[in-house]
């Protein structure tokens, strides 16, 4: 084996030549020991081969990098989940589809365990990739880490961007994009709004309409009175979305002053009988309506101010409940006034509106957003509300009704009586299911699938009882029986003890 220590001579001789600077002995006798080069070769060869073996073992020393000093993992103030739980958290951690992560999740936290810390890199993967879409489910994850989750993600710079202490303002910098400012700026606003407005208002006006109005949207996030002065000196002549877009975030903002122009607009938009005009008759209206934005096309009044003002202010305004409001509106408007429900911070509203739709006639109802507001609504009134359904009406959860879309709709269990009662629906349809339509079939496998990770755990000997037969079938439906059954009993560990 070379010297090391013979490189920085061998590489002096290189630069040198051999004619002025002599090879040394030792290095030709290592040489011809060795027989590495020919016996006729010149002293320039002895030097080429030397140097090309010592240099290639320089290259391969061992070379201690500098690394900066890492604080040790903070202790935790809660214990580490195991045993059983913990073999499930890396199965639901570790699989395919992350369908069971939110209830396992609500495990740790409804019991105050942590996840072991072995799992770490499994949960900073899918807090990453939840950081874009779901920054609430992001921020989620990490609080079941624990504060070994926070000091891990610190270390490796694809997880850094998960703590507190990533620096925005580079990232910013350093990627110019709409789509990725504006997940900049979803998780600046959650911590620092006055610091994400700045971000904004730094890049504002190179910015054309449509990116505006992209960038404009994570302003709904922690909306304040500090936001309004801002937002009013950007009412420029950009075009209509970027107005109506800074129309909602003044109104959520709490800006007195939007909010009585726009029920000025509403107080001149409504007749005596609270119907819709279709034109203002008032001029000076016009031109504040058009400061706002104006109506989109195909927009009539009615969806232009149930969209934009708080849930109920038009039906208190003409002096009628909620309900009969909401019989003389068309499906658009009703949609427009499900979209404020949706925007606005939560109230009861969001409860009659679902309450409404149940019974009213569904082909009028904005299904999509009646879906949306169900999964949003708190787990003892959703309960509350389908139960009392349940108890009034026979066969509510038949296949093609919207009780049943709204019920796949959620994100949480269901109770035992309303795992039950799907269960009992689902299985009666399938009795028949060689005489039902294909398309009809398609439904019910997704449903069947949609209902697998919400039906309530407690109930796993009474499903089994009523689709073991199901279970021996061969088709679709057989195995879709099968997982039921074996994701039922694996998610009963998270309810162990409880």
């Amino acid at each position: 084996m070379p010297d090391p220590a013979w490189y920085d001579d061998l590489l002096r001789a290189l630069t040198l030549g051999t004619a002025r600077g002599s090879l040394p002995a030792a290095v030709v006798d290592w040489l011809e020991e060795r027989e590495a080069t020919d016996p006729t070769a010149t002293a320039p060869e002895h030097l080429l081969a030397a140097f090309a073996l010592t240099e290639r073992m320089h290259r391969l020393r061992p070379r201690p990098l500098p690394l900066p000093p890492v604080a040790p993992a903070p202790a935790e103030d809660h214990p580490y989940a195991s045993g059983q739980l913990g073999r499930a958290l890396r199965l639901v951690l570790t699989a395919d589809d992350p369908g069971l992560l939110p209830e396992a999740v609500a495990c740790l936290r409804r019991r105050k365990l942590l996840l072991p810390p072995q799992l770490l890199p499994e949960l900073l993967t899918a807090a990453q990739r939840s950081l874009a879409t779901d920054p609430a489910a992001a921020t989620e994850l990490m609080a079941v880490g624990g504060k070994r989750a926070g000091w891990l993600a610190e270390q490796h710079p694809a997880w850094r961007e998960l703590t507190p202490a990533f620096d925005v303002a580079a990232a910013w910098a350093k990627d110019a994009t709409p789509g990725r400012r504006a997940v900049l700026l979803r998780q600046l606003r959650r911590r620092d709004p006055a610091a994400a407005r700045a971000l904004l208002a730094s890049v504002w006006a190179d910015q054309s309409p449509k990116n505006q109005e992209s960038l404009l949207e994570p302003m709904r996030i922690n909306p304040g009175p500090e936001d309004v002065a801002w937002l009013r000196a950007r009412l420029g002549p950009k075009r209509r979305g970027v107005r109506r877009a800074i129309l909602r975030l003044l109104l959520l903002a709490g800006d007195e002053r939007a909010h009585a122009e726009l029920l000025e607009i509403a107080a001149g938009a409504l007749t005596n009988d609270g119907k819709f005009r279709t034109v203002l008759d008032d001029p000076e209206l016009t031109a504040l309506l058009q400061q706002y934005g104006g109506l989109n096309k195909k927009e009539d009044f009615g969806q232009f101010l149930l969209s934009l003002l708080p849930p109920g202010t038009l039906a208190e305004l003409t002096d009628r409940s909620p309900e009969a409001w909401w019989n003389d509106l068309t499906k658009a408007q009703l949609t427009a006034a499900a979209e404020a429900m949706l925007t606005y911070p939560p109230t009861p509203l969001r409860a009659e509106f679902v309450a409404y739709g149940l019974h009213a006639n569904p082909t009028r109802l904005p299904v999509g957003a009646l879906a949306e507001l169900t999964a949003a609504l708190p787990q003892a009134t959703f309960v509350d509300l389908f139960h009392d359904l349940l108890t009034r009406e026979k066969n509510v959860l038949h296949h093609g009704g919207l009780p049943r879309v709204l019920l796949l709709s959620r994100r949480e269990p269901w109770s035992d009586r309303l795992t039950k009662a799907f269960v009992l629906q689902l299985v009666a349809t399938l009795r028949d299911l060689d005489r039902l339509p294909y398309g009809l079939r398609n439904d019910l496998q997704q449903q069947f699938r949609l209902a697998i990770p919400l039906l309530s755990p407690t109930t796993f000997g009474w499903v089994r009882t009523h689709l073991h037969s199901l279970t021996e079938r061969s088709d679709v439906f057989g195995k879709l029986a099968t997982e039921t059954l074996q994701t039922l009993n694996f998610r009963r560990v998270f309810y162990h003890d409880e």
